[in-house]
């Protein structure tokens, strides 16, 4: 089991997770705590979390994990700003996300864009209001071993990059299974173990089937157990410098 790392972070695997899948999260928790993982949960519909769940996310926090905040209703921000105004996006859809979630007890210094969808300007808006940003990469290019040129953040730039490139390890959403091929995620894994820096990496729910995206928990211990065997710790958004 890697060391936890402390708050001097050169290289690291960020592991997300997105939306509100709360209870499955919280069934997944002791394998993150077996292999001494920080993940970082990016929540949206934060209004309608239930009691439940609120109780569970407090209890994953308390772990050691990071809540970060993904819109009030998984709006696409580009496209919602050319509709309705940079104005209206934050009014309507982060700002409240934002104040439900610190009513919560959640902080929510970070920020993943929903279906990854992003361009400078929303960038630039929503880094008035978070430390941190989470883009994408299309989750086509999880095969290419040239992925972990776009995926990587050297360790010397991670303090001054806000914005994060991140690439989905899902492994499928309803009746569709999305493929097993993750060498370009592991050729990034890889280069940030051996050279410093972080590789950022989302899935959804955890579960073996699901309508919904999701991550199988045998892909996401093998994931886990690789970046272990590389000695390259998982830790959250609120850990980075």
């Amino acid at each position: 089991m890697t060391d936890r790392p402390d708050s001097g972070v050169d290289r690291a695997l960020l592991l997300t997770f997105d939306d509100r899948h709360v209870h499955e999260w919280a069934a997944a928790a002791p394998l993150f705590t077996s292999y001494g993982a920080r993940v970082t949960f990016f929540i949206c519909e934060p209004d309608r979390l239930d009691r439940e769940e609120v109780r569970l996310l407090r209890r994953l926090a308390d772990d050691g994990h990071t809540i970060g905040c993904h819109g009030l209703r998984h709006e696409r921000a580009p496209e919602f700003v050319a509709a309705h105004g940079a104005g209206a996006y934050l009014d309507r859809e982060v700002v409240p996300a934002l104040d439900a979630l610190r009513r919560l007890g959640f902080p929510a210094r970070s920020f993943a864009y929903p279906c990854s969808a992003r361009d400078e300007d929303t960038d630039r808006l929503l880094l008035t209001l978070f430390d941190r940003l989470r883009g994408g990469v299309p989750a086509g290019r999880r095969a290419d071993p040239c992925l972990a040129d776009e995926l990587h953040v050297p360790a010397g730039d991670v303090p001054a990059r806000r914005v994060l490139p991140g690439c989905s390890v899902d492994s499928g959403r309803g009746s569709v299974a999305y493929g097993d091929d993750l060498s370009g995620v592991e050729a990034a894994l890889r280069r940030s173990a051996e050279h410093g820096g972080v590789t950022t990496l989302y899935a959804h729910c955890v579960a073996d089937a699901h309508e919904a995206n999701h991550v199988t928990p045998a892909r996401l211990e093998k994931l886990l157990a690789t970046a272990d065997g590389m000695a390259l710790p998982c830790v959250g958004f609120d850990d980075l410098p």
